[in-house]
């Protein structure tokens, strides 16, 4: 009986094998995959790694994970907050609905737009369509080559981390970003006309972003157009950013981002900015609060505040600067204990 199982299975594998829905890697993973003692199922990956043809995809793969490549060809939205897409490659096309309780932002997939697209495959009215479940199912296809100088005034998307974040005084957010593929990093520029949240964009947070290679002071950025160019992926861990003392930080460690504490000390407030002093064990460094109408910038207003009147430690997260040939530490969140 054994036999008959492992020689059925198989041949199952091999007829797949044979209409293309997997590499010969992908068949030798499923052969070496172990049977599920309930219903003698084979378990695969939890996801496909090889993205599939559309045409490749028919209803005796419903249940399965599995990715593909398209163009975004139709989009309908529904009252109830549901988005419905058709997606197009060159072997045919496919629906993608987007479900509302998924919590997938939207914004960005506009007809014409081409997207990696991950999720389970289902059968609704005789069509064939991948269900998606999270933000991380739906990426922008991206560059896997080095940006350069000669791409300058290009329209590309990478996909990358936030390596860190600067919040200027007038409200522009500069990024610098890790791109996944080359290893480059880029800075990202979010001009205050976009309106940016600097909560919205958190240190080791995964991204995928759409912008315009320029050029500027002889370094190469990438600049959105839109927020709606900026996907999050996967919002980021700021407790895996290093503690440093202040009196490790030196001028190597301009433009990263530091979590570490002191004692407030001479606090100005000047337009709203807060200008200070941090101090531990006879060690200062300068530390700036840039203003920002959020509730979560007053927040952080009122501890640094505090701190200074009631004389106690606090810790910050921020990234180190050179100002007038002076360190300093742009504030970015005050934590709490």
């Amino acid at each position: 009986m054994i036999w008959i199982v492992i020689l059925a299975f198989g041949l199952t594998v091999a007829g797949l094998y044979k209409k293309g829905y997997f590499t010969k890697e992908t068949s030798e993973k499923v052969q070496n995959s172990t049977m599920v003692k309930s219903s003698a199922k084979v378990e695969t990956s939890a996801k496909i790694t090889q993205t599939l043809n559309i045409q490749a995809i028919d209803n005796s793969m419903i249940g399965d994970n599995v990715s593909i490549i398209g163009k975004i060809t139709d989009r309908r939205d529904h009252k109830d907050g549901h988005v419905f897409l058709t997606v197009q490659d060159s072997s045919g096309e496919i629906l993608v609905p987007i479900f509302f309780d998924k919590k997938i932002n939207t914004d960005n997939l506009i007809v014409g737009s081409q997207f990696q697209f991950s999720g389970k495959v289902d059968e609704y009215k005789g069509q064939m369509e991948i269900i998606p479940s999270t933000q991380k199912d739906i990426v922008p296809v991206a560059t896997s080559t080095k940006i350069e100088e000669k791409d300058e005034g290009k329209v590309v998307t990478i996909n990358g981390k936030i390596l860190s974040k600067y919040t200027h005084l007038k409200g522009h957010i500069f990024l610098t970003v890790k791109v996944d593929s080359t290893g480059q990093e880029l800075d990202i520029p979010l001009f205050n006309t976009l309106h940016p949240n600097p909560d919205a964009y958190l240190i080791n947070s995964e991204v995928s972003i759409k912008g315009k290679v320029d050029i500027y002071k002889g370094k190469l950025e990438l600049v959105p157009n839109s927020l709606n160019d900026i996907v999050i992926l996967k919002k980021g861990d700021e407790t895996g950013v290093n503690n440093v003392k202040i009196a490790d930080i030196t001028e190597t460690d301009r433009g990263k981002m530091v979590i570490t504490k002191g004692f407030v000390k001479e606090v100005v407030d000047k337009d709203g900015h807060l200008f200070f002093k941090l101090s531990d064990n006879g060690k200062e460094i300068k530390a700036v609060l840039f203003k920002a109408d959020s509730q979560e910038i007053e927040g952080r207003r009122k501890r640094i505040l505090h701190a200074e009147k009631a004389q106690f430690e606090i810790r910050v997260l921020g990234m180190v600067d050179v100002y007038n040939d002076e360190l300093e530490i742009i504030i970015d969140k005050v934590l709490v204990d």
